[in-house]
Formats: structure tokens, C-alpha cells, sequence
């Protein structure tokens, strides 16, 4: 697959995913921190702004493959 469609695909990949994280990142806040003490939700909201990245790299490696000769 060539680098232009690969780069194409995962940016709309990490778009889409970017949505619906955080989207599942604000429901659980809301359903699970609202009587949680200050800090506990510090910890939350500083861990689910970070963890989105790791699966968003994982598609910028893929993106960034040159396609396999042979």
C-alpha cells in the first residue's frame, strides 16, 4: 500500500478514534469523579489526556512504513 494511502487512512483512523475516546474519557468522568476529591480527578484527567496517544502511535509507526518490496 502506498505511503500517501497509509498516511490517508490513519489520520482518519486517529481522527475517528480521537472522537470516540474522548467521548468515553468525559461519560466515565462524568459517571464515575463527580464526588471524587480534587486530586483523584486531577490523576484521571492527566492520565486520560495522555493515554490516547499510545494507540495513536501505533498508527503513526504504521503510517510511516515504506511499503514491503517483493
Amino acid at each position: 500500500m502506498p505511503v500517501r494511502v497509509k498516511k490517508l487512512i490513519g489520520t482518519l483512523l486517529i481522527l475517528i478514534w480521537i472522537f470516540f475516546y474522548a467521548l468515553f474519557a468525559v461519560k466515565l468522568a462524568a459517571t464515575v469523579l463527580p464526588d471524587s476529591h480534587w486530586v483523584v480527578q486531577l490523576a484521571y484527567y492527566a492520565f486520560a489526556g495522555i493515554a490516547w496517544i499510545v494507540p495513536a502511535g501505533f498508527l503513526i509507526q504504521w503510517m510511516s512504513e515504506e511499503p514491503r518490496r517483493g
